[in-house]
């Protein structure tokens, strides 16, 4: 639970960026004797390296939607890594911006091969203020984009359908569980309000009319105390 901070001293003087740093953190929830839903406070105490600097905090190493666009501009741009991945995008969200969808898989020798492939589908970032997500689906992309030999296997059996950033819109304007529209994305998979919830209709709709097997992956809730993975499929 130890925040993170960034000086801008630091970073200009240094080519330090972001750090954890503090000391007497707690975290607890606070006493509210009228009957309302109780709040969670976190409190820290730091000294501030600098006088006269700018400094930021953060409770995770930040991803934003500016990092998404430059590492998919360097995979687009990659002569190899683009022959076995496909930028698309899946639509435009509220406030029009691109959420981002890649088709990764090796081309196969015949299209019925090709059919027998099965899906995996991986998004992040449906809550935007969870973006340790960002991070584990870098990592993810590093991996499966390279030319491991099992990354080479996995790309010959399966098309993996991925969206790094399903909620740019609350990433960019800083929510943390929330769209533009104030909801939560994660609650809305069945929604057939398309206007309202662009990026879960888009989305869903793109898993329904695939014609072979999906296997869907999600990651795990970063609220939850032990890891989990959940996984469903079904036949078309």
């Amino acid at each position: 639970m130890k925040p993170l901070l960034y000086s801008q001293m630091d970073a200009n003087m240094r080519n330090i960026g972001w750090r954890r740093e503090g000391n007497e953190i707690k975290y607890y929830k606070n006493n509210t004797d009228d009957g309302q839903q109780p709040f969670y406070c976190l409190t820290w105490t730091i000294q501030f390296p600098y006088d006269q600097d700018t400094c930021f905090f953060a409770h995770f190493y930040p991803y934003t939607y500016t990092d998404l666009q430059c590492y998919l501009l360097s995979v687009a741009n990659n002569p190899i890594q683009s022959q076995f991945c496909k930028l698309q995008t899946l639509c435009r969200s509220l406030a029009g911006n691109t959420v981002y969808l890649l088709t990764i898989t090796n081309p196969s020798q015949t299209p019925q091969v090709a059919a027998a492939k099965k899906a995996v589908v991986l998004s992040a970032r449906v809550h935007p203020g969870e973006s340790n997500g960002s991070w584990v689906m870098k990592g993810f992309l590093d991996f499966i984009l390279s030319n491991s030999p099992d990354a080479q296997l996995l790309r010959d059996i399966f098309v993996f359908k991925v969206l790094p950033m399903l909620n740019p819109d609350g990433v960019i304007v800083g929510n943390y569980r929330c769209s533009l529209a104030g909801r939560d994305l994660n609650r809305h998979y069945k929604t057939i309000l398309k206007e309202s919830f662009p990026c879960i209709w888009y989305t869903r709709n793109m898993i329904k009319s695939f014609l072979f097997t999906v296997v869907i992956l999600r990651s795990k809730n970063a609220k939850k105390e032990r890891d989990e993975l959940l996984c469903g499929g079904w036949e078309s």
